[in-house]
Formats: C-alpha cells, structure tokens, sequence
C-alpha cells in the first residue's frame, strides 16, 4: 500500500511571538502568494526525495530553500527553511522569505542559520503556518 504524504508546514516566530515569514508572506500580492501555494502544494504531497531543484535546493548544514517565480511579475523568491521539530515526520519549518531582487543571498542563507539554530536550541518557538486556501492536504 502506499503512503499518503501530507507534509505539515511552521513558521519561525520571535521571542516576542512576531511571526515574521507569515507577515512576509500575507504582505506578497495574491498571485505571488498563489505561486508560493503552487509550489508548497506539490512538495506537500511529495516524498522528500522527490523535493529537487527548480523547487527546492539544499545549502547544507540542514538548512535549505523553496523557491518560486512569478512570471507576469518577473519576480523570484526563495524561503529558507529547515526540517523541524525533530521527530516529527514530514515537517518542514520555514525560517526567511525574500524576494530574490531585494535580498542579499548570502546575508539572508546567515540570518535564516541564525533563525534555525535558535529554533533548535529552544531560544524561539514556531507556529502552524497559513497558506489558505486549498494547501491542505
């Protein structure tokens, strides 16, 4: 029989509790948020060994990014994330979103290490991410 995947997808969130990729996230224009349901759509339902570029790329060290791309925006982003809580099957934590143009690669893939140790190490907790409408498996 073959498994039915669904995987579950959390967002970082501040000490303060401010969730900061979900804001990022509900800021983007509805059909940037549609590309990113597009893309977090097929990966949920996928094994993690089908996850392969052009929609997700390993920076190593656990960490790793989504992307997608708005043609008729001509428009790239990428959120980085990582494979948490441990334990947990089929769980992935998104840490960073930023639109390709506007961020600096390597200063983003350094905050989002920041953000994925401090998830890690207990510092910071993370909440059940909103995509809405139809995400769900």
């Amino acid at each position: 029989m073959v498994e039915k995947i669904c995987w579950a997808f959390y967002g970082y969130q501040t000490p303060s509790g401010g969730k900061e990729v979900q804001e990022w996230f509900n800021a983007l224009l509805e059909e940037e948020q549609d590309e990113a349901r597009d893309r977090i759509g097929y990966l949920q339902s996928q094994p993690l060994r089908l996850w392969a570029k052009p929609e997700y790329f390993p920076l190593g060290d656990g960490l790793s990014e989504i992307r997608f791309k708005v043609n008729s925006l001509n428009r790239e982003y990428r959120i980085y994330g990582c494979f948490w809580p441990k334990g947990k099957r089929f769980s992935y934590t998104l840490l960073l979103g930023r639109g390709k143009k506007t961020g600096n690669p390597k200063h983003d893939i350094a905050e989002a290490r920041k953000r994925k140790d401090r998830v890690e190490g207990g510092k910071v907790s993370t909440h059940e991410f909103k995509f809405q409408k139809g995400t769900d498996c």
